[in-house]
């Protein structure tokens, strides 16, 4: 089925204030039916609007991809913002942007090595707040390289460009997950450490440690349950479900975001580029120069497909907590 086909129960008011009166009562929001009501049309155009930016963007070439693609993906936080927070937009600064990038680019610029920062204020900082309790991020810094690192998806790339892998892709069984031992190696840890480093995720909610046993080299780990492919941290998922650890373990105040997170930057900056770079960008779609177009290419594609199927799991899955 369609991803955006999961959006279609949506489109009947009676289904929609429903739906969201049940949200706003989970989340303990005094008068909910009323707030549902209110919000309904507001939520359902979000999601309309959303849909009609990535049909789009499937028609579009590359060079305007990326704008369609953010303006669409807009929409749709805005309606799971609406079935968290049925005040907003409760004032102007909630509708900014929230992220901010250098608008000329230096010689010799490359996307990879690019930067943006997280501003106080916008929608950015909100949907974190109101989706995923993650805060204080203001004038953090994240690099784009990192951020596509984070996307379990694109590891196969980096494999391929750089001859290294980057992760250890973990395998699913019945009842645990299984990784080569030289991950203890990679990560400098003792197996006691490596648990302590993934329950310091804990405070997340969204996955905690059984046990990790060693046995012919490889690592079983067990779960109280399956972490969430929204926010797993520091697990990485891909399309398939498959499940990846980073091979480095940074210890720089390394951030990991919620999946829904990174999107929204790398699409921020690709678009700020398509509009206001317009000769780098020509450039680097038509002269195939450097590394960057390969990454920025599946990217899209990934983005395209993926963005509307986290949307669609996330707001069929928020009253399970």
């Amino acid at each position: 089925m369609n991803t955006l086909d999961s959006f279609l129960p949506y489109y009947s008011v009676s289904y929609t204030r429903n739906y969201l009166t049940k949200t706003y009562e989970r989340f303990h929001i005094t008068q909910a039916k009323t707030k549902s009501y209110h919000a309904c049309y507001s939520f359902i155009y979000h999601l309309k609007h959303g849909q009609l930016y990535f049909k789009q963007a499937s028609q579009s070439p590359t060079e305007l991809k990326p704008i369609l693609l953010f303006y669409g993906f807009i929409q749709l936080l805005k309606a799971c913002v609406l079935a968290v927070d049925p005040s907003y937009p409760a004032n102007s600064q909630v509708l900014a942007h929230g992220v901010t990038t250098r608008k000329r680019k230096k010689s010799g610029y490359q996307f990879l090595d690019d930067e943006v920062k997280i501003q106080k204020n916008g929608l950015f900082s909100h949907f974190l707040d109101k989706m995923f309790h993650v805060k204080q991020l203001e004038a953090e810094k994240f690099q784009m390289r990192v951020l596509l690192e984070q996307l379990g998806d694109m590891h196969d790339l980096f494999l391929q460009i750089n001859s290294t892998a980057i992760s250890f892709q973990a395998r699913k069984t019945t009842n645990y997950l299984q990784l080569p031992s030289e991950l203890l190696d990679s990560y400098h840890m003792t197996i006691s450490r490596f648990e302590l480093f993934l329950e310091s995720f804990k405070t997340s909610g969204y996955s905690t440690i059984n046990t990790i046993e060693e046995e012919n080299n490889q690592l079983q780990i067990t779960l109280t349950r399956e972490p969430s492919i929204q926010y797993a941290a520091p697990w990485l998922y891909d399309q398939r479900g498959n499940m990846y650890l980073l091979k480095k373990h940074r210890r720089d105040g390394y951030r990991y975001l919620p999946e829904l997170a990174i999107h929204y930057l790398l699409l921020y900056n690709l678009s700020m580029i398509c509009r206001y770079e317009a000769e780098w960008w020509g450039d680097v779609i038509h002269t195939f120069d450097g590394v960057d177009l390969p990454f920025i290419l599946k990217y899209l594609t990934l983005a395209e497909r993926k963005i509307p199927f986290l949307i669609a799991h996330y707001l069929q899955n928020i009253q399970n907590g």
